[in-house]
């Protein structure tokens, strides 16, 4: 596939939005991943280890919700965008755009956070998702459950363990920030 800049071709106002949607979306959830792993998983490695498993787990859950929808959004309005700018001769004319293939990249990049999710982020996700489903399980104990014995202890290296995947986590985590980024910085220089 090559990338062509071609003529200019005139395109409606629907598609101008759906160009400012598809950055902004992209752009969003770019600096919304970032923000997990530079700022989030710094914060709650600091936590003990209890209460940064719930963090973490509870994160991965709000996460799970909006960052996939974002990126299929973000994706389908690169993809509405690339479609209307080739097809252009049957909408309204109004504005003028570049037709190029730029817009079906950065489509690509945004959904491209699947895979890397399932390919680098799930082993990790594996091992974290238990840990803190237990913490989680073991804040609801009373007082007098814990004092008889229920709930986890942890050991020293079950907090460096966990501690370390958490951390790992927020590393690995920074690639779909840098995919939805890229997609971004490519939708502005295909719409710019």
């Amino acid at each position: 596939m090559s990338i062509s800049i071609d003529a200019p071709v005139k395109v409606s106002d629907v598609v101008r939005g759906a160009q400012a949607a598809s950055i902004f979306i992209s752009a969003a959830a770019a600096g919304g991943s970032l923000g997990l792993s530079a700022l989030y998983t710094r914060q709650i490695l600091d936590s003990p280890t209890d209460v940064m498993l719930r963090q973490w787990g509870r994160m991965y859950h709000s996460g799970k919700a909006v960052f996939p929808g974002a990126a299929v959004a973000a994706a389908a309005a690169y993809g509405y965008v690339y479609y209307a700018t080739t097809r252009a001769s049957s909408l309204p004319k109004s504005l003028e755009v570049s037709t190029s293939n730029l817009p079906l990249i950065a489509a690509g990049l945004c959904l491209s956070i699947v895979p890397y999710t399932l390919l680098v982020l799930l082993p990790t996700n594996k091992k974290l998702l238990p840990k803190a489903q237990a913490a989680e399980e073991n804040a609801l104990l009373s007082k007098a459950d814990r004092a008889a014995g229920a709930g986890t202890v942890y050991t020293e290296q079950q907090e460096q363990t966990a501690k370390q995947l958490v951390d790992l986590w927020g590393v690995l985590n920074l690639g779909r920030s840098v995919l939805l980024g890229a997609a971004s910085i490519i939708g502005l220089i295909a719409f710019l």
